[in-house]
């Protein structure tokens, strides 16, 4: 595996039982999240079933996952600590769970936009209490003022990085420059999040345009090491015909890069 390979997520959400499945944020899909991840070539992977239900952290939903070399585990929304400790303890027995995921954080209209430093140190250590290689990654959007996490940064591990409206020169332009200085800002890795589907503009597929200039910018980014790795949303949509275009270019360019890309 090249080591460029070994930096690709995929996000998404195992469907348990009979397909299709309903996948939030998508509707019904074929699509569970150990088979995006294998379409797509990502040997890692973020489950998000976690995110709204810590009662999905079951064997029916994770044993599935068992030839991922990471998997990152969503914390339950109104319940971050107490999924934090389920996950640490469930890393114990499953070696590749790596950490745990608080979505949109801070963010203005949030669960945890009024989360305090301390109650962000109480997941932090809810999340080590067994396993203190577990990595505690927050989601955070480029609109954000990165400034704000200054007081929550001894309680932070990893930032996975967002465009929420996506376009071209932002991606083409100001990326890099912008990864750079949120890295002086925080000293945290950072991974680089790329859209499928267009939540923050055209509430389609994401146009072609800015697709490409994503995960162009990503893959360069993750060469050079400016990014620990770049994280692909979502599973759900890979089996919908309108975002078939979407999905064939990017396993058809991941597939290319990570062919081109010798691993030492």
């Amino acid at each position: 595996m090249s080591s460029l390979q070994s930096k690709a997520w995929t996000w998404g959400y195992m469907i348990a039982g009979d397909m299709p499945g309903e996948v939030p944020f998508v509707g019904r899909s074929h699509c569970s999240l150990e088979t995006a991840a294998a379409y797509l070539g990502t040997p890692n992977v973020v489950f998000m079933n976690s995110n709204h239900d810590r009662g999905t952290l079951t064997p029916e939903h994770l044993d599935p996952l068992a030839g991922c070399e990471r998997v990152i585990c969503g914390l339950q929304h109104g319940a971050y600590a107490e999924t934090a400790r389920q996950v640490s303890a469930l890393s114990r027995t499953r070696r590749n769970i790596v950490g745990g995921l608080i979505d949109d954080y801070l963010d203005f209209h949030g669960p945890s936009a009024k989360m305090t430093p301390e109650e962000t140190r109480a997941v932090y250590e809810a999340l080590k209490s067994e396993n203190d290689a577990l990595r505690l990654t927050v989601v955070r959007y480029t609109w954000q003022d990165q400034a704000d996490l200054l007081p929550y940064l001894p309680y932070l591990d990893a930032i996975n990085l967002w465009v929420w409206v996506g376009n071209t020169y932002d991606w083409q332009v100001r990326m890099s420059a912008e990864l750079e200085r949120i890295g002086r800002l925080t000293g945290k890795p950072i991974l680089l999040g790329l859209f499928l589907h267009d939540y923050g503009g055209t509430g389609g597929p994401m146009p072609m345009d800015v697709l490409e200039a994503q995960f162009q910018k990503a893959v360069a980014c993750a060469r050079s090491g400016l990014i620990e790795g770049f994280v692909i949303l979502q599973s759900g949509w890979l089996d919908r015909e309108d975002h078939r275009p979407q999905a064939q270019w990017v396993q058809q360019y991941l597939h290319w890069a990570y062919g081109t890309t010798t691993g030492r």
